[in-house]
């Protein structure tokens, strides 16, 4: 009851946030129908029945019952009134000012808040760097002292970006040494190494696998009581800062050390409330579970089941991906003896491993889909994963703020592009009940600054609202420009507002039932305790 309330409260939030939006877009339309010399009659919030109003400077303000949006209505909005201070008697100029002003303010908000947020927070730190998270045995990598969690800085003196152009780079090298420049921490580190030109099945040329990220913090919370993680005095909100001594810079790294350790005692180090505590945690094994078997396999054969936990192949520990897929290929062409778990019971099964090409994945070829049970689950915690920022000189603020903007705002469009061409996925789509869903998500699941997770939703949500309204679309402001557009094509012959009123009417209609279905859709979300997140 306590995380349901705790949930609630901050979904709560984005009422004000949503209000502040809405009387923003507004106040546009306001302002604007002011400027042109239109009497505006009502200000209102939410769309009637009215639920309250008050009579202010000859305006009408008013609360209204169905709380999706809000309104400026004025003379002549709705009928043929030609007076002076009629909407009617302005040019098609002035009134595709007026429908296109609340848009805009939208959009000023949405630069206004970005630039506030790269003031105070920075920009995201987009760099990528290549780590290490395994070493095998007797390898090249072993020999030149390369250790998990150590990040490929450059290979013959070229910085490496990404796994591709390590590979390429390291390839380009085969079977003869080359310096590798690693980076442990904050030291760079020269080394050199012969790249294998026949390395063992799946070790490749220096005997590592690795992993890509980009720089982040790490976070735990709900730790689970009984847990390795509630052994070690974890604590929500505790802050993974290094593991086994390797100060962390991308949650890639810290994943790949605890699957390293599994088995035994690692060394974490945390900081909580500023203060630094030195951790040892007791790593368990992650379990590898199957989730699919398919029907005439040699899976389903062995009586191998979804839900299985695979624990050993012919008396090797399965650690993960990779170790069952080349436990199953030492096995190809035989049978291995499988040892699994079965809803809490020890079972051993004989699997036939068909013999494997060149090109084969044994998992394909038995027949089966799983997934790994990644580290934190193991510990019995979640890690909360959010990029690092980087300052921003005092120069930059408004370009910077700018471009965060645009980035949202074209990604906006490309995704309405998406939905036209590829359709709509309905669990994309969220009305005000889904917004706050999100926020309480959001808030509850993120290791930046709460403040900065409440104006990037204001950010994306303001950009949002000004692109959806100028939608050509019955109803919206982008409808009734499209009837604005249609007089100036005309040569300033104008659809009768009548009949106008009549065409927003029916989209008004159809609009408030969409709205009522994606509601519906947001609150079936919630009662079966489904994730905004996929």
């Amino acid at each position: 009851m306590p995380e349901f309330s705790s949930g609630l409260a901050l979904g709560l939030l984005i009422i004000p946030v949503l209000a502040s939006l809405i009387i923003i877009h507004e106040l546009g339309h306001f302002f604007a129908a002011r400027s042109v010399g239109v009497k505006v009659e009502e200000f209102g919030i939410g769309i009637p029945p009215r639920a309250r109003g008050w009579r202010r400077n000859g305006v009408l303000w008013s609360l209204n019952w169905i709380p999706f949006g809000g309104f400026v209505r004025v003379k002549g909005e709705d009928g043929a009134d030609m007076s002076d201070d009629s909407m009617n008697s302005k040019g098609p100029g002035q009134r595709a000012f007026f429908l296109a002003a609340g848009s805009a303010m939208n959009f000023l908000a949405a630069i206004v808040l970005s630039i506030v947020i790269v003031t105070f927070q920075g920009v995201p730190d987009t760099s990528s760097n290549v780590y290490i998270a395994n070493v095998e045995e007797s390898s090249p990598a072993e020999g030149a002292n390369w250790l998990p969690g150590d990040a490929i800085h450059a290979v013959d003196g070229e910085v490496i970006a990404d796994s591709e152009q390590l590979q390429s780079a390291i390839g380009s090298h085969a079977g003869q040494e080359v310096s590798v420049t690693i980076r442990r921490g904050d030291e760079l580190i020269e080394t050199s190494l012969i790249p294998r030109l026949d390395p063992p099945p799946r070790q490749g040329a220096t005997g590592i696998s690795m992993v890509q990220g980009t720089r982040s913090i790490l976070k735990i919370t709900e730790v689970a009581p009984g847990t390795a993680a509630a052994d070690a005095g974890w604590q929500s909100g505790d802050e993974i800062i290094a593991v086994n001594g390797i100060e962390l810079e991308a949650e890639a790294q810290a994943r790949s050390l605890f699957l390293e350790g599994a088995g035994d005692a690692v060394a974490v180090t945390l900081e909580r409330d500023g203060q630094t505590l030195e951790t040892s945690v007791a790593m368990p094994q992650p379990a590898v579970t199957l989730t699919q078997v398919l029907t005439d396999s040699p899976a389903s054969d062995a009586l191998l089941y979804p839900g299985d936990e695979i624990v050993r192949i012919d008396g090797e520990a399965v650690t993960d991906g990779d170790s069952f897929g080349n436990l199953l290929a030492a096995a190809g062409g035989t049978s291995a003896t499988l040892e699994i778990v079965r809803e809490g019971r020890a079972l051993e099964l004989l699997l036939v491993v068909p013999e494997l090409g060149e090109d084969d994945s044994a998992i394909d070829l038995i027949g089966v889909n799983g997934r790994v049970e990644n580290p934190y689950e193991a510990l019995g915690t979640d890690g909360i994963v959010a990029r690092t920022f980087n300052p921003v000189s005092f120069g930059q603020i408004i370009p910077e703020g700018w471009g965060q903007f645009w980035f949202m705002t074209s990604g906006t469009f490309e995704g309405l592009r998406t939905m036209v061409t590829e359709g709509v996925d309905p669990d994309q789509i969220m009305g005000p009940v889904g917004m706050g869903q999100l926020t309480s998500e959001s808030l509850s699941s993120s290791a930046t600054p709460a403040w900065y997770t409440l104006l990037f939703i204001a950010t994306v949500i303001s950009v949002g609202l000004g692109v959806l309204n100028l939608l050509p679309l019955p109803a919206l402001d982008g409808g009734r420009l499209l009837f604005v557009l249609i007089e100036v094509l005309r040569g300033g012959r104008r659809i009768s507002p009548e009949k106008e009123g009549l065409v927003h009417l029916a989209g008004m209609v159809v609009l408030l039932g969409l709205m009522f279905v994606i509601a519906f859709g947001d609150v079936s979300r919630l009662v079966d305790g489904r994730s905004i997140f996929p």
